[in-house]
């Protein structure tokens, strides 16, 4: 039977891939090719992903971590205080989704450049240290 670390580990593997497509489902929505008028309908399903993605890091992983390896605290409340950020952003789509498609297009790259290095520094500093896990 996996153990919780064993279960990280495997979560860790695939965490590049599921950032990727958040990333390519963003990069989709920001490129037009979703339709001008199914914008606010792609982007409130791009944020539920989001949403989903980040709680489940928050409240399983995350937890899991602390207990395993108090030296990734530094790095665990970082990531927090990111996912809040991300979280008001997100909470700014939605608003901006049924009243302005041009705002909501300049929040997307925005939120596109903060996602891109959240990702980039949880890919560099959990993946190894989920890893290395006993």
């Amino acid at each position: 039977m996996p153990t919780s670390a064993d279960r990280l580990r495997a979560a860790a593997r695939q965490l590049a891939d599921i950032h990727n497509g958040l990333r390519a489902d963003l990069d989709r929505l920001r490129s037009g090719e979703a339709l001008p008028a199914r914008l606010a309908d792609h982007c409130l399903a791009f944020c539920a992903a989001l949403t989903a993605h980040h709680t489940g890091e928050d409240t399983l992983a995350f937890p899991y971590l602390d207990d395993a390896s108090p030296d990734l605290k530094p790095t665990l409340d970082r990531l927090r205080r990111e996912h809040s950020v991300v979280a008001d952003r997100i909470r700014e789509l939605r608003a901006l989704s049924a009243a302005d498609p041009r705002a909501l297009r300049d929040r997307l790259d925005t939120l596109a450049a903060e996602l891109d290095e959240h990702f980039r520094y949880e890919e560099a500093m959990l993946i190894p240290a989920i890893e290395a896990l006993p």
